[in-house]
């Protein structure tokens, strides 16, 4: 894991909660006030309940070559990934979701294994990341 994320404690074994460290999470909600939150539901198959090498691989490329690219073009800031009992969430937030939306498919059609879904909450400012962690 890089050195721009930390591990928030959440009580559960079975799960694993990413929060930037890298930048201020509040300047960039300011920013960046509508969520997206991206949803997977993977297979879980063993005790632990985590997704499987292939699932991560996938999603490690999304969050590291397609949505860090689009950090860099300041369209929205990945602040957030939540990964617990067969789902996987990653809180985007943004200043056009359905832009955020739309680009997000194009990555994301490219592998009809790992289907998703989306969740837009308009102005959140913060509210759905501070109830998180």
């Amino acid at each position: 894991m890089e050195e721009k994320w930390y591990l928030e404690n959440t009580g559960n074994i079975n799960q694993m909660l990413r929060v930037r460290d890298d930048i201020d999470i509040h300047q960039s909600i300011k920013e960046f006030p509508n969520l997206v939150i991206i949803k997977h539901n993977f297979y879980v198959a063993d005790d632990i309940m985590f997704p499987d090498p292939s699932c991560i691989a996938f999603f490690t490329v999304f969050e590291n070559n397609h949505l860090e690219a689009l950090e860099e073009e300041n369209d929205l800031a990945l602040l957030a990934v939540d990964i617990c009992e067969g789902l996987m969430q990653f809180y985007v937030y943004c200043k056009d979701p359905q832009k955020t939306v739309y680009d997000s498919i194009e990555f994301l059609k490219s592998n009809e294994l790992y289907t998703c879904e989306f969740e837009i909450i308009l102005n959140d400012n913060g509210d759905r990341l501070d109830s998180l962690i």
